[in-house]
């Protein structure tokens, strides 16, 4: 048998594109299609004529975000490195190599634009007769956020650094007000700071072992105590991120929110357990998988979940049909969603919780005069 030889490292006379190393029928060429007929006027004209290093093109980072959608790549410092490693992204940043920083705030600030896209991509496979809408499925599932279970902070606690920063602020103005600023016998004001912090920090750890303080502060927020006391930027820093962390905590009901993500909320995974978490709700089409709508919720349970989805649907393709089915798991059995269905005409397949039991546990034929296997 013949042997090719090992080619590494052979270079070509005449250079190759890199849609050359790319399938005729990959879905890359349809996503720069689709992004192509996007308008970015509006965005573009905040970039231009400006002082300062030039920004990537919009189209550019859309392109690459919507295929990593499509691979299951949501991480901004993967899909960096894809544009230097794959020949697809290759292709699509047009050779670019954008940071992850930079594709990080592009997914914040470029929302509507990627939403365009999506319903744009639906729009297309519904005209194409991809899309049936004879039966949409919808379910949601829990995703973890990306915090810790004990990085938290409730709102006596908030209120408590909120009073020691307060003191240390008015303590910092007397002092001002006495010396002004110079003394006279100065010392670098760096060793003044850190002495201040620390011994501030300490009297805070010696009331947290007092077994009837109240106001006990768990060690996520003595780190960011510290973080206020090192300087002026540092107060304003926590500040804000106690503002953040109050507001929050009013919308919820829980307890305590995460430092690092405070919008996250406590929900049970599939194991049981309790962990900070995102709700994702998607409904897709039964007969070709293609998503049709899909919303991220604080909401730990599904029961609201029902009429956004279907309402989004309706958003994007227009009023569906009275022959369309909309199937869902005991999640959704609410008085509410079935009447949103009877309203609307549409067809409902939604367990109750004991139809969900046997059918999990599948008892319903050992229990051959159970009502629900009559009609």
């Amino acid at each position: 048998m013949a042997l090719r030889e090992d080619r590494i490292g052979q270079t070509w006379l005449v250079p190759r594109r890199v849609t050359d190393f790319i399938p005729e029928n990959h879905v890359c060429y349809f996503i720069a299609n689709l992004v192509e007929e996007l308008d970015f006027k509006t965005i573009d004209r905040k970039y231009r004529h400006t002082r300062g290093k030039a920004a990537y093109s919009r189209r550019m980072l859309l392109r690459i975000v919507i295929m990593a959608g499509v691979d299951g790549v949501f991480s901004s410092r993967r899909v960096a490195r894809l544009t230097e490693e794959n020949v697809v992204y290759m292709y699509l940043s047009g050779m670019d190599k954008p940071d992850f920083r930079t594709i990080c705030r592009f997914k914040i600030e470029c929302r509507k634009e990627i939403e365009d896209a999506f319903k744009m991509t639906v729009n297309v496979a519904k005209n194409m007769g991809l899309v049936q809408l004879k039966h949409i499925a919808i379910d949601g599932t829990k995703i973890k956020a990306n915090a810790s279970n004990a990085n938290l902070i409730d709102q006596e606690e908030i209120q408590t650094i909120r009073e020691i920063l307060k003191k240390g602020i008015e303590t910092d103005k007397e002092e001002d007000k006495l010396h002004g600023d110079l003394r006279g016998d100065e010392i670098p004001p760096e060793l003044i700071s850190r002495e201040k912090v620390h011994q501030i920090i300490q009297n805070v750890k010696k009331e947290n072992k007092d077994t009837n303080n109240k106001n006990k502060l768990r060690s996520s927020s003595l780190k960011l105590l510290e973080q206020a006391l090192g300087s002026l930027e540092g107060k304003s820093h926590v500040l804000e991120k106690l503002d953040h962390c109050e507001r929050e905590l009013e919308k919820t009901p829980q307890q305590t929110v995460s430092l690092t993500d405070p919008e996250s909320r406590w929900m049970k995974n599939k194991k049981g357990r309790m962990e900070l978490s995102y709700n994702m709700q998607i409904a897709v089409d039964h007969d070709s998988g293609i998503i049709l709508a899909s919303t991220i919720t604080q909401d730990p349970t599904d029961h609201h979940q029902l009429t956004p989805q279907i309402e989004q649907i309706n958003e994007i393709l227009g009023p569906l049909s009275s022959f369309t089915k909309i199937s869902a798991d005991n999640g959704y059995y609410t008085k509410k969603n079935l009447q949103y269905l009877n309203e609307n005409k549409l067809d409902g397949y939604i367990p109750n919780r004991k139809q969900a039991h046997e059918t999990k546990n599948r008892s319903k034929n050992d229990k051959k005069f159970s009502k629900h296997n009559f009609k």
